[in-house]
């Protein structure tokens, strides 16, 4: 018979888990990173929505930081903490939304197609959203 007041055995393993990235990530990151680099020299040179010099360089600044992070999930690199990350998301979402609404208005289109080009670039926002947001969470799974 047991004794009814011992404490069971803890099945629960000591393991730390250590996050290790996938390849995917990292054709993603070679994948996006050309494309944002083209994006930002554009902006810089063509301004085709007349945004201010001050906007072009906080928008550089919050880019590159969003890519550093992407580089961090990507390589499985520990940069910055969690909490960084943590603030930094909101910041990249009203950067997003932000850049996507003043490119949507200066388009001068009809509702419908103003609704098609938000259903195509949406999904599109929150994978790269999700990026950062799983970067935060990975993040004390590292070395």
């Amino acid at each position: 018979m047991q004794d009814v007041y011992q404490a069971t055995e803890n099945t629960l393993s000591d393991e730390t888990y250590i996050y290790k990235s996938s390849f995917t990530w990292k054709i993603l990151f070679f994948l996006l990173l050309p494309i944002e680099i083209l994006s930002q020299y554009e902006a810089f040179v063509l301004n085709e929505y007349n945004q201010s010099v001050w906007w072009l360089i906080a928008s550089f600044i919050i880019y590159s930081t969003y890519f550093v992070g992407f580089y961090g999930l990507a390589f499985a690199r520990r940069i910055a903490t969690p909490r960084f990350w943590g603030f930094f998301l909101p910041l990249i979402m009203v950067t997003d939304i932000y850049e996507i609404g003043t490119v949507v208005a200066t388009m001068n289109m009809a509702v419908l197609r103003n609704q098609l080009i938000l259903l195509c670039i949406s999904p599109i926002v929150l994978f790269l959203w999700f990026i950062i947001f799983r970067y935060r969470k990975v993040l004390r799974y590292m070395k």
